[in-house]
């Protein structure tokens, strides 16, 4: 289900070039009850979002997929410009 929803969000989420921020700051609510998060953007302005705590779990599932996703196709597009160098 969390790979199905991820393609998903990659075919209707657009560039993320264009939606790129340069600053973030975590925190969460007074009661613990959000996971809070403060986005800045090159242009100047501030996104704030804070997600319950009933949300958090699968929120963290999620992001350790996508950042290991990430992770593997940041890593083959480096060895893809890598020439090979003698014999194996």
């Amino acid at each position: 289900m969390v790979e199905q929803n991820r393609r998903a969000f990659k075919a209707q989420f657009g560039s993320c070039e264009e939606v790129a921020f340069d600053r973030y700051w975590l925190g969460t609510s007074e009661d613990g009850a959000y996971l809070a998060f403060q986005f800045h953007r090159p242009d100047g302005s501030i996104h704030r979002f804070a997600l319950p705590n009933e949300m958090v779990r699968q929120f963290f599932i999620e992001f350790a997929g996508s950042s290991d996703e990430m992770g593997e196709r940041h890593l083959a597009a480096t060895f893809a410009k890598v020439e090979p160098k003698g014999q194996a």
